[in-house]
């Protein structure tokens, strides 16, 4: 009997431990895995820190990769009024090199930043018709030589309250929402050639 017993005891002793080095944390599922954690320089202000970004989607289709990605851009608010954005994002794998790869496509599938930018008015229909088309067709190359707005020079003018203005002016007071976004792209480019241009 005390065999059975000494059995049991370590037959559950086996299970416990195999159990705790199983921990959700560190499981890969068909849908998800650790590697789709990347880090990205969020900036606020002059303060840079690393923050986690998150691939809720990546799909390979025959020469490019769709993905939906999750960060937190902006901090400056109250924590009840920061949101995850959600951006699509699609990158071709068939350039000749890595520093080529190219945005097919880009869109915010959720904003969670204001609608309105408190500072200078800035809205979410003018950043969705004139920053994302300004990123599409961009290489990594050309996105990892944009570290913040103040970097973008070749944007052209947009128009505000009837009036022609540099972007980079245009844009001034929403840096973050912008920076954030460049951040996240760095990020995402370099996880992406790292899979797809070995």
């Amino acid at each position: 009997m005390k065999k059975i017993q000494y059995l049991a005891l370590f037959l559950l002793l086996i299970l416990l431990l195999t159990g705790c080095s199983q921990s959700a944390a560190n499981m890969d599922f068909d849908n998800f895995s650790n590697e789709k954690i990347i880090t990205y320089k969020h900036r606020k202000g002059n303060e840079l820190n690393d923050y986690a970004a998150v691939i809720l989607f990546e799909y390979e289709m025959d020469n490019y990769t769709k993905y939906q990605v999750s960060y937190l851009s902006c901090t400056c608010r109250a924590a009840s009024e920061n949101y995850q954005h959600l951006l699509y994002v699609e990158i071709n794998n068939n350039n000749n090199s890595p520093e080529e790869a190219t945005i097919r496509n880009i869109s915010y599938h959720f904003w969670g930043d204001s609608p309105t930018n408190p500072v200078n008015g800035v809205t979410y229909e003018e950043i969705e018709k004139e920053l994302l088309p300004y990123l599409q067709y961009k290489s990594k190359a050309e996105v990892d030589g944009l570290n913040t707005l103040r970097d973008i020079k070749d944007a052209g003018q947009v128009e505000r309250s009837g009036q022609k203005v540099d972007f980079v002016d245009a844009y001034t007071g929403a840096t973050v929402s912008v920076d954030n976004t460049l951040a996240v792209l760095h990020a995402l480019f370099d996880y992406h050639v790292n899979k797809y241009y070995k």
